[in-house]
């Protein structure tokens, strides 16, 4: 049962940033698996169970889920080991292109969740608007909620012309983005340590799951 995260997490982080190599990644395993690995099984443990609930094309097991703490070698040379960790239910589909995702990511730094579509190109965002534009009553109210629970923020950058100034405002903040993700982002407060991160997890989740299969539907 996921109860948070601990000291281990801490301490750990704090000897890779101070030096990443193997080495101390080595010298820390033991700090590394009470930390990280293992509050991290136990939280994919209980996502996975809320995700069998909600849609079962999420499901994949723990090694394609779950961040592993080492770097691709090939791009990360100087740093091979992660200095943040991640735990990720994506959509099983052949192409990686606009690939959407529910996430939790964390580091030294903070913690964020939410709904990503990862990997996004323009003909992916060109779907979306194109499915918001053809089912404008239902996207406003799938939008409407989201807005009203107010526990993910729309992110995305915006295109500096407004190409949709006639459409509802509502739908504007979805139309006029390069590309759309639903996230809440904090520093490492006391909840980070407590099963109650999970329970704010699942409620926000819960709160994007219309966006979600809305999103799912138009790619």
């Amino acid at each position: 049962m996921f109860q948070g995260f601990n000291g281990s997490t801490i301490m750990y982080y704090k000897a890779i940033r101070k030096e990443n190599c193997k080495k101390v990644y080595q010298d820390n395993e033991q700090l590394y698996l009470d930390g990280v690995r293992f509050p991290l099984d136990e939280l994919y443990f209980e996502l996975y169970n809320y995700f069998n609930g909600v849609d079962r094309d999420l499901l994949s097991d723990r090694r394609r889920c779950i961040s592993s703490a080492y770097n691709d070698a090939r791009f990360c040379c100087e740093t091979p080991i992660k200095e943040y960790f991640y735990i990720r239910f994506k959509l099983n589909r052949k192409s990686k292109k606009n690939a959407l995702g529910f996430f939790f990511d964390a580091s030294f730094d903070g913690y964020k969740y939410g709904l990503n579509i990862y990997n996004p190109d323009a003909g992916g965002m060109n779907k979306i608007r194109e499915y918001i534009l053809d089912n404008k009553h239902y996207a406003k109210k799938v939008i409407q909620d989201f807005n009203e629970a107010s526990l993910l923020e729309i992110q995305g950058e915006k295109y500096k012309k407004a190409y949709y100034p006639e459409e509802d405002i509502i739908l504007q903040e979805w139309l006029e983005r390069k590309r759309i993700s639903c996230t809440h982002e904090e520093g490492l407060s006391p909840v980070f340590y407590e099963r109650e991160l999970l329970n704010q997890i699942l409620l926000a989740f819960d709160s994007a799951k219309e966006v979600y299969f809305m999103l799912k539907e138009a790619l």
